[in-house]
């Protein structure tokens, strides 16, 4: 075994999504597209269901600890009704779900500017994002400000699969690990899309990394060097549309960065250090510092495996309270 192994071994057992929460959410985009587009006032403009974000860009992970939860992005396509304003939107699609029977007590809207949310019995909610096609160009709607928003998640997908390309196939479990860290560690709390945008950012077109851990300890010293030039949150763009950035997705006070910064900063040095070690035990001991008693997996001999939980029924009246969800559903 390889350190390599190790962590393939740690990512499948601990971090990545498990297969029963992955058909659930095929299955609850099957069932909520129909029930939309069976709707009165949707049946003429509904056009398709596109999954977005974390789940779309295959960097979700598996909720961390007990009462961890986990999101889907959907963006509903829409064509334009020319009576409505993109308040009009947001306000019919969660009318239609609160006063049906099944939906009533599942749907959720405070909060939130962007999308209705669809909150199941458990650890996993669904985020339904109403967006307007307009001369080939897509629209998200905003409640609060009643304005439409140019989207281009085609185009983010895109950039992100060729930066996942040129690391070698690495990218994506990185970004998984790093939102492992994030989730279990609790040193930040740096918002999904500006975390994998940073880290994406640092691919370079010739990189192809030998292996998940000499992308890992690659991508931390490049992010380092890329967030030391700053003293406060800097502005990150949409890699795929340049007139839009991410500002909103920054906490509001500069903790949330220079949290980030710092944390950055020691991952980087830890993992650097991991990575100059030969010997698998001793690479292991120190990939420690940053995963904690949990890396390797449990069945190499390391901590218990997290996460562990009984499958979660397919729907049912709970609702749970969480912040708004990325990367539009936030205010």
């Amino acid at each position: 075994m390889d350190i390599q192994t190790v962590f393939e071994n740690f990512l499948d057992k601990v971090v990545n999504l498990n297969k029963g929460r992955v058909d659930r959410i095929e299955e609850a985009q099957r069932i909520l597209s129909e029930f939309i587009q069976n709707q009165e006032d949707f049946k003429d403009l509904y056009i398709d269901t596109i999954p977005q974000g974390s789940y779309r860009q295959k960097t979700i992970i598996k909720p961390v600890g007990n009462g961890g939860t986990f999101d889907v992005d959907l963006l509903i396509k829409l064509k334009e009704n020319p009576d409505w304003t993109p308040a009009n939107y947001h306000a019919t699609l969660a009318a239609a779900f609160k006063e049906s029977g099944l939906y009533e007590d599942l749907t959720d809207t405070e909060g939130k500017t962007r999308c209705v949310t669809i909150d199941y019995e458990g650890d996993f909610h669904v985020d339904l994002v109403p967006a307007v096609e307009r001369n080939g160009k897509y629209y998200v709607c905003n409640k609060a400000t009643d304005e439409f928003e140019e989207t281009d998640g085609d185009g983010y997908v895109q950039w992100f699969e060729q930066q996942e390309v040129n690391s070698g196939g690495h990218l994506v479990p990185i970004v998984r690990l790093l939102k492992y860290l994030r989730d279990s560690k609790k040193d930040f709390d740096t918002k999904s899309i500006i975390l994998t945008t940073i880290a994406g950012m640092q691919v370079n077109a010739s990189d192809n990394f030998a292996s998940i851990p000499d992308g890992l300890s690659a991508i931390l010293g490049r992010m380092n060097d890329y967030l030391s030039q700053f003293e406060s949150a800097p502005p990150i763009l949409n890699p795929a549309m340049p007139g839009e950035n991410f500002d909103r997705h920054w906490k509001n006070d500069s903790k949330g960065f220079s949290n980030l910064k710092a944390t950055i900063s020691a991952y980087a040095d830890i993992s650097s250090d991991a990575i100059s070690t030969t010997e698998l035990d001793e690479a292991v001991n120190r990939w420690q510092e940053l995963f904690g008693d949990g890396f390797p997996s449990e069945d190499e001999g390391g901590g218990k495996s997290a996460n562990q939980r009984p499958p979660l029924p397919s729907t049912g009246p709970v609702i749970v309270n969480r912040p708004p969800a990325q990367p539009w559903c936030n205010v």
